[in-house]
């Protein structure tokens, strides 16, 4: 019986990376990349009124839906639209001609009959769905044949028209009051008077639109009239094109950091762990299946944002099996046989696991909510990491490891199955947080020199603008780019390697900008991906960032303050703000661009600082139950000393696999996301810190505080008191 348990844990394991193993090819061939790793055009439309008015949710509903329509047209897989309050964002990737693509969009599209005068006679109405379809005249020229829906309105203005004096109905697409009527222009490419026709007698079928059209130009024509009108005016306020072949070795890059995180991580499980390691690490591989499973099943849409956030959901999901084993470990160190360790330290770990995924998650909720585009990408793909986590990392983990220790095949043997078992070293660490505290206001100090003197190095997301991206197969010559960037103000350069130059530029350039700028850059046979960003997007983007932290940060209040005490969730809140602000501090003094992707490293640390600090925390409130009088100052500062000890180990290994990701990345050198690596690096090397000497030491402080300052008791209480010792004497 215990050999069969032992054999089914084994055989669960190899089941495990069999089916991952068979699953992650068609998996990833299933996988809808979004443009950042296919290359495509993205734009993001203001929707205003046609009237002046203010703009209403069903005008912006209406003008979603015919945007779909276009899209349809332009045959783009897997494209996204996303509402942004007034804006609408379109992402179409693996599109090529960015200008078809425009035109498809933001053409009104208002199909108009008119007289010669320009009075309005009849609109699109009078047609059928599909309304028009491409057609050829006696000549095999291609024209545009419309299907008439109400015949009696057709013929009675048609009729109108053959007993006028010029007997002329005018197609107008998109006609404003000030056109006027040229009868020799009309028809022509690019002119909104696509026809002109005599009308000898009243008629209400074979309603042909001839106007020497090539067979592109009609195609259009009729993908437009069907398409419908836009029940809105579109203003671009920001676009953003990436070269294919760029996302391709993107994709590449980022496909070769996970598999060297995932070996590197596993390498460090076994190391410390051994056998538990390895079922951690296979358990780590099935986990990421799962998450691409789950990703696919909703239709997301993976960037490089969402691959971010699925490296840092590695992390995390490590940290669940090493808070497990080191609980198992401290068990085991106490004198405890396996079986009876393993169940008290799951169940002591389990506390941690809830309290530290839920803030986590709750950060994750917060981005989705209120982050826009690829953040609010990265958001799905973290709440996705956590959920797959409790399935994979605690529930399936914990399995395989039941199988394996009810079979007593390890009694006598834990080195073998959890590491090296020894008791935890209370350290002093008096010393070390005093040259944390040091460090820490030093840093803060430089930080709010340089914002006071330099200030921030904002990107176009918060400064409005342009960036260019120039690429290369061979080396660029700086002197061919300078003739053409020269007539433009540039703000920032970058020389990314021998084959990339970034480029931040202080205009926001045009529609007919951006063409002749790749016109010219094409010349020399440069490919270049170009964002721009006006004003409006980056008030939003503003207001909705500082609305993202402050939410988030006073929700972990709250959820700490109810699982905890309220001392303990003002010493979290506290260690959070040290590490956003020492991160701030440290992009200041490094004079490291600052956009809207920095947002979503900033709410990744919060979300893992308050992981690492409840785990401390969790220690301390568990070591607070066994004290007899909390009001002992002595005992409180031995159990801070204690917990810090205790927590020292698993703090720095799940550090060190969380950076480890962070660390391949930023060594990829990968663009996107570099702003990003840089933040979540920064932030929880000072996070590792601050939940192992802040937070505990702010929470004593606290405590000392309420021990010298005890609250008032009230005079109801003092009577109540009063009577239930007159009771017990009498």
């Amino acid at each position: 019986m215990k050999n069969k348990k032992l054999t089914s844990g084994i055989i669960v394991s190899i089941l495990l990376i069999v089916i991952s193993l068979l699953l992650i090819k068609p998996i990833i061939n299933k996988i809808n990349y979004g443009l950042d790793l296919k290359g495509g055009f993205e734009v993001l439309y203001l929707v205003e009124s046609l009237d002046g008015k203010e703009v209403t949710n069903s005008d912006i509903t209406s003008t979603y839906k015919s945007i779909r329509n276009r899209i349809d047209t332009l045959g783009v897989s897997e494209p996204e639209i996303s509402l942004e309050g007034n804006k609408i964002r379109v992402k179409l990737p693996g599109v090529t001609d960015e200008e078809e693509a425009r035109k498809r969009l933001s053409t009104p599209a208002v199909l108009t009959f008119r007289n010669s005068q320009n009075e309005e006679l009849m609109t699109s109405s009078v047609l059928d769905s599909p309304g028009a379809k491409l057609d050829y005249n006696s000549k095999r020229e291609p024209v545009v044949a419309l299907s008439i829906k109400d015949n009696d309105t057709f013929y009675r203005v048609t009729k109108s028209i053959s007993e006028s004096t010029d007997q002329l109905i005018v197609i107008w697409l998109d006609y404003e009051e000030n056109d006027t009527f040229n009868q020799n222009e009309c028809g022509k490419s690019n002119t909104k008077c696509i026809s002109a026709a005599t009308v000898p007698e009243g008629f209400a079928n074979n309603v042909i639109i001839e106007g020497s059209f090539t067979e592109k130009e009609a195609k259009e024509l009729v993908d437009l009239i069907n398409s419908g009108s836009l029940p809105t005016k579109l203003t671009e306020i920001s676009t953003k094109t990436v070269d294919a072949s760029f996302g391709a070795n993107t994709l590449t890059n980022v496909g070769i950091a996970g598999i060297i995180t995932f070996i590197i991580i596993a390498l460090i499980m076994i190391f410390f762990y051994r056998i538990s390691g390895l079922i951690s690490s296979i358990c780590l591989l099935f986990y990421a299946v799962l998450v691409f499973i789950v990703f696919n099943s909703i239709d997301g849409v993976l960037t490089l944002t969402g691959i971010a956030a699925l490296i840092l959901g590695i992390g995390m999901a490590v940290d669940s099996s090493v808070i497990t084993l080191e609980k198992i470990k401290e068990e085991l160190s106490q004198g405890k046989k396996l079986k009876t360790a393993y169940l008290d330290g799951n169940k002591r770990s389990l506390v941690s696991l809830i309290d530290a995924n839920i803030t986590t998650l709750i950060a994750a909720i917060v981005l989705f909510i209120f982050g826009e585009s690829s953040v609010k990408g990265f958001a799905t793909m973290l709440i996705i990491t956590i959920l797959m986590t409790v399935v994979a990392m605690i529930l399936l983990n914990r399995y395989i490891m039941n199988k394996l220790i009810l079979s007593t095949h390890f009694d006598n043997k834990e080195t073998l199955l959890l590491g090296k078992i020894k008791k935890t070293k209370i350290r002093e660490n008096i010393t070390v947080t005093k040259i944390y505290i040091i460090t820490l206001l030093i840093t803060l100090l430089l930080g709010l020199i340089f914002s006071l003197t330099k200030g921030f190095n904002l990107g176009i997301d918060f400064k409005g603008g342009s960036t260019l991206l120039i690429k290369s197969e061979e080396k660029i010559k700086e002197s061919e780019i300078n003739k053409i960037i020269n007539n433009y103000n540039v703000v920032e350069k970058e020389n990314i390697s021998e084959f990339e130059i970034y480029y931040k530029l202080e205009e926001k350039l045009k529609e007919n900008e951006i063409k002749e700028l790749k016109e010219e850059l094409n010349e020399y046979n440069y490919k270049t991906d170009i964002s721009v960003i006006s004003n409006i997007v980056k008030k939003d983007l503003t207001k909705n960032a500082i609305k993202a932290l402050i939410i988030a940060s006073l929700c972990v209040l709250i959820y700490v303050t109810i699982r905890f005490t309220k001392n303990f969730a003002i010493a979290s809140i506290i260690a959070i703000l040290s590490d956003v602000l020492i991160t701030i501090s440290v992009f200041l003094i490094l004079n490291i661009e600052i956009n809207f992707i920095f947002i979503a490293g900033i709410l990744t640390i919060i979300g893992y600082s308050i992981n690492d600090t409840i785990v401390v925390f969790d220690i301390i409130r568990e070591k607070m139950k066994e004290l007899k009088d909390q009001n002992n100052l002595d005992s409180l500062k031995q159990i801070v000393k204690e917990s810090i000890s205790l927590s020292l180990k698993r703090n720095i290994i799940t550090s060190v696999t969380t950076l480890t990701a962070i660390i391949v990345l930023l060594i990829m050198n990968m663009s996107g996301i570099k702003e990003f690596n840089i933040t979540v690096l920064i932030g929880l090397t000072s996070g590792t810190f601050s939940s192992l000497l802040l937070a505990p030491n702010l929470w004593l402080l606290l405590e000392k505080n309420r021990i010298k300052h005890p609250k008032k008791e009230t005079k109801d209480d003092n009577e109540l008191e009063e009577k239930l010792i007159k009771g017990i004497n009498s």
